[in-house]
């Protein structure tokens, strides 16, 4: 266990440190100590240094007091013996192991003086070190609340990225529906790409065939229509001949049959590319549903590149939130490795008052040994005090009557002093006359 050493103090430093205390002791009190000087004293002290209240002091344990018999009768002895308990405590912590029971009732100006010493010397020990105790224990209260502060900023660091988390498997999901989407969507887009590029060959070889039928047709119609004015134009010029006209009609029901048989497959053909041109139309129809499913395709698409810019967006939230949580854990770390240091320190501390405690309790038997001692030599100093007690009252009587022998004497000194006194002022009172008569006849001799 440590040792504590301080100077035993004079006078000139003594006494000021005790006021600046506020604890008031003259140089003549602690030259001559009493009970009723030392017993304030030692309790101002004790509230001085440890906090403890005189009301604390003063009371009692009931959970212990219900074990006497008469606890009424104990009042005053649990007080005094808590106070001394405190106090042995305290002289203790100032360095002062031998502090007893007889230093507060039986008090000596030496012990006094060094227990004061060591009091002060403590004092100003506790003055030096409570800035620094304040100010780690302030310290202490702002990490406490900056550990308070990080904690609930880590708590929601921690929620919104759980959230973000959360959102980011909602988002994936979606996403993943959004791709399958797609991926169906391209695979029908292929599929209908591929009917349209052979569709629109189809209807490209159909519009040149129809047109070909159409521009056929119409050079047809253009060749019925001169053989019309032709048969018009050879009647009007025909002759008279039945066979000559019979044989020209023949060949131009002939010509006509051939001209029907040819409008007939125009008209056939028409027919046909009429009918292809509506499968044509249709395929346009179906072109534009395809035109239109690509343009939602493309939609998806865009808003499949969104989501995934948004997920980069939420992966590099997600990573600053790490960093953050990251340099919170830090700051959480630091902050568990200061409190690991206080609860160390806290932890010496508390083994420092139990190794201090079995010395106070050790010293406390010794002083209970003490007080029995101190109880029987009060019982042998009380028959002293009762014999010096008489002695004190037979020396006052002797010393009343020497006091009235003294003052009788010095009565009849006095009657003697004013005798002499009166008898000196009549002889001096003579001894001016004759002198005054001398100069006088001195002067009647001279003018004889």
């Amino acid at each position: 266990m440590a040792q504590f050493s301080f100077p035993i103090l004079e006078n000139d430093e003594l006494l000021p440190c005790m006021e600046e205390m506020e604890i008031p002791l003259t140089a003549a009190q602690l030259a001559k100590p009493t009970y009723d000087v030392v017993g304030p004293l030692f309790e101002s002290v004790l509230i001085s240094l440890t906090g403890v209240t005189r009301e604390e002091l003063n009371q009692p344990l009931f959970a212990a007091i219900d074990a006497f018999e008469y606890p009424e009768l104990h009042d005053e002895s649990i007080a005094a013996r808590n106070f001394f308990r405190h106090l042995v405590k305290l002289m203790s912590a100032c360095g002062v192991k031998d502090f007893g029971i007889k230093d507060i009732y039986k008090p000596e100006t030496a012990r006094l003086r060094r227990h004061l010493s060591a009091v002060i010397n403590f004092a100003k020990f506790r003055e030096e070190k409570l800035v620094a105790y304040s100010e780690m224990s302030a310290e202490l209260d702002v990490l406490a609340e900056e550990q308070q502060k990080l904690q609930e900023v880590l708590a929601q660091k921690q929620a919104e990225k759980q959230r973000m988390l959360d959102k980011r498997a909602a988002q994936q999901e979606e996403a993943s529906g959004v791709l399958a989407e797609v991926a169906e969507l391209t695979a029908q887009n292929q599929a209908l790409n591929k009917q349209f590029m052979a569709l629109a060959g189809e209807v490209k070889g159909l519009k040149a065939q129809c047109n070909s039928s159409a521009d056929q047709a119409q050079a047809e119609k253009f060749e019925l229509l001169a053989a019309k004015q032709e048969n018009d134009r050879l009647n009007d010029q025909i002759v008279q001949s039945p066979e000559k006209f019979q044989r020209q009609l023949v060949e131009l029901t002939a010509a006509v049959e051939a001209e029907r048989n040819q409008v007939e497959e125009a008209d056939r053909q028409c027919s046909e590319l009429a009918a292809r041109q509506e499968m044509v139309g249709k395929v346009d129809k179906e072109v534009a549903k395809c035109i239109e499913l690509m343009a939602e395709l493309e939609s998806a698409v865009a808003t499949k590149k969104q989501h995934s810019r948004t997920v980069k967006e939420l992966k590099e939230n997600i990573s600053g939130a790490q960093l953050d949580a990251g340099d919170l854990e830090q700051q959480q770390q630091h902050l568990k490795r200061q409190l690991a240091t206080l609860a160390d320190g806290i932890k010496r501390l508390e083994s420092q008052a139990a190794v201090k405690k079995e010395a106070m309790e050790s010293s406390i038997e010794e002083q209970l040994r003490d007080k029995e001692a101190v109880q029987a030599e009060n019982a042998a100093q009380q028959a002293l005090i009762l014999q010096h007690e008489a002695e004190t009252r037979a020396v006052s009587e002797k010393t009343s009557e020497l006091k009235q022998k003294h003052q009788t004497a010095v009565a009849g000194l006095l009657k003697r002093y004013m005798q002499l006194r009166n008898e000196v002022t009549k002889y001096n009172k003579s001894l001016e006359a004759v002198m005054s008569q001398q100069p006088a006849a001195g002067v009647l001799r001279s003018k004889q």
